[in-house]
C-alpha cells in the first residue's frame, strides 16, 4: 500500500522528469520536450549538442535510479548515513552530467587559450559557473514551488529564454572580441588580459540546469525540499570537475605556448594576437550554434 502511495505521489514528477531529460516519445536529441504542447512555450530552445556518450547515459541513469531510492528512503527515515549517500550519488551525478554536451566546457576552454590569467583562475571561474548553474535551479523552483501547474511549464519557458538571451549576448560579445583582436593583429598587439571574455563566461552560466531540476521536483513531490537542494548544491560541486579540466586544458596550452616564446616579443605579440583571434572566433561560431534554433524560433514567434 505504501509502495502504491508513493508511486502515485512521484509520477507527476517522472513525467515531467522523463520529457525534461528528452526521452518521451517523438522528442528529437535537442528539441524541448515542452514545444507544441498545450500551454507551453512558443520558442525553440538553444542547440544542446549531440546525445552523450554511452557509458556516461547509463551511469547518469544509475545515478538518477540510486538518488530516486535514496529520496524514497529519507522520506520514510531520515538519518546521517543516509545524506552522506545522497550527497555521493549527487556529486557523481553532476559530474558525469557536465561530461555530457553542453554546460560551457568549449566556453572555458576557448577563453583560458587567449586570457592570460593567474593558475587559480579556472578553478574559480569553474567553481562560479557550476554554482550559477545549480543556484539558478534552485532559485526558479523556489520561485514557482507554490504555483499550480508552474513547474511543468513556466519553469520550462524560462529556462528557454534565460539560456537562449544569454547565447544571444555571447554572440554580441564574441563578435566584438573576433573584431578587436583582428585590430590587434593587424596592429601587432594583443588583450589577452581582458576581463570582457571572462564575463562572457559567467553570464552563460545564469540558466537552470535540467539535471538539478530534476532532484528539485522529485525532492518537491515527496516534501524534502531541504534536501533536494543540499543534492542540487553537492551536484554542482560534480560539476565543476570536468567544467575545471577544460579550462586548464585551455590555460596549460596557452601558458606553455608562450613559456616558449617569452625571450622573442615580436613573436609573443603575433602568436598572441592570432590565438586571440582564433579562440575568439571559436567562440563565436560555438554561440551561433548553439543559438541559432532558439533565434530562428524567436523570429518565428515575432513574424
Amino acid at each position: 500500500m505504501a509502495t502504491n502511495r508513493t508511486r502515485r505521489r512521484l509520477q507527476p514528477a517522472i513525467v515531467f522528469c522523463a520529457a525534461l531529460l528528452g526521452i518521451g516519445p517523438g522528442v528529437s536529441s535537442w528539441a524541448n520536450p515542452f514545444i507544441g504542447g498545450p500551454g507551453t512555450p512558443a520558442v525553440t530552445p538553444v542547440q544542446s549538442g549531440g546525445p552523450a556518450p554511452a557509458p556516461i547515459v547509463a551511469g547518469q541513469l544509475e545515478l538518477r535510479s540510486r538518488l530516486a531510492r535514496y529520496f524514497t528512503a529519507w522520506e520514510t527515515g531520515s538519518s546521517p548515513s543516509l545524506l552522506f549517500i545522497i550527497l555521493g550519488a549527487a556529486f557523481l551525478y553532476g559530474a558525469l552530467h557536465a561530461l555530457g554536451p553542453g554546460h560551457r566546457k568549449t566556453v572555458v576552454l576557448a577563453i583560458y587559450l587567449t586570457r592570460r590569467a593567474p593558475w587559480w583562475e579556472p578553478m574559480a571561474t569553474s567553481l562560479a559557473l557550476a554554482a550559477l548553474h545549480g543556484g539558478a535551479a534552485i532559485v526558479l523552483l523556489l520561485i514557482f514551488r507554490g504555483v499550480a501547474g508552474a513547474i511543468s511549464a513556466s519553469t520550462d519557458a524560462i529556462s528557454i529564454y534565460m539560456e537562449g538571451f544569454a547565447y544571444c549576448a555571447l554572440i554580441a560579445i564574441a563578435l566584438y572580441l573576433v573584431a578587436r583582436s583582428i585590430t590587434d593583429l593587424l596592429r601587432g598587439r594583443s588583450h589577452d588580459d581582458s576581463h570582457l571574455g571572462l564575463g562572457a563566461i559567467i553570464l552563460t552560466g545564469i540558466y537552470p540546469c535540467p539535471g538539478a531540476l530534476l532532484i528539485l521536483v522529485l525532492s518537491l513531490t515527496l516534501n524534502i525540499t531541504m534536501i533536494g537542494i543540499i543534492a542540487v548544491l553537492a551536484m554542482s560541486a560534480g560539476m565543476t570537475i570536468p567544467i575545471m579540466l577544460f579550462a586548464y586544458l585551455g590555460w596549460l596550452g596557452r601558458t606553455g605556448l608562450f613559456y616558449r616564446l617569452k625571450d622573442n616579443e615580436i613573436a609573443v605579440r603575433k602568436i598572441g594576437a592570432i590565438v586571440e583571434l582564433t579562440g575568439f572566433s571559436v567562440l563565436l561560431i560555438f554561440a551561433v550554434y548553439i543559438a541559432l534554433p532558439f533565434i530562428s524560433g524567436l523570429v518565428g514567434v515575432a513574424l
